[in-house]
């Protein structure tokens, strides 16, 4: 789950400098959360996008693997 870490420290780390930039501009309470919400979810959409396909790749191969599973053990259950 390494690219799932990566991903999700990324975007902690673009909150974390939306909200300190939110804040030197004098943003405060809602507003200044709102805002380096919003703007995180922006700047994580274009700059992230290689960490989000890395993530998306590795959690559908997790994925696949339990289906494979499933199906497995449902045509052996169907075989008995």
């Amino acid at each position: 789950m390494k690219p799932t870490l990566i991903y999700t420290l990324s975007r902690l780390g673009l909150l974390g400098l939306c909200l300190g930039l939110g804040y030197l501009a004098s943003l405060r309470g809602v507003i200044l959360l709102v805002a380096a919400f919003l703007g995180s979810g922006l700047l994580s959409f274009v700059l992230l996008t290689k960490q989000r396909s890395a993530m998306g790749e590795k959690i559908g191969g997790a994925l696949s693997s339990i289906n494979e599973r499933i199906e497995a053990n449902t045509s052996k259950e169907d075989i008995d």
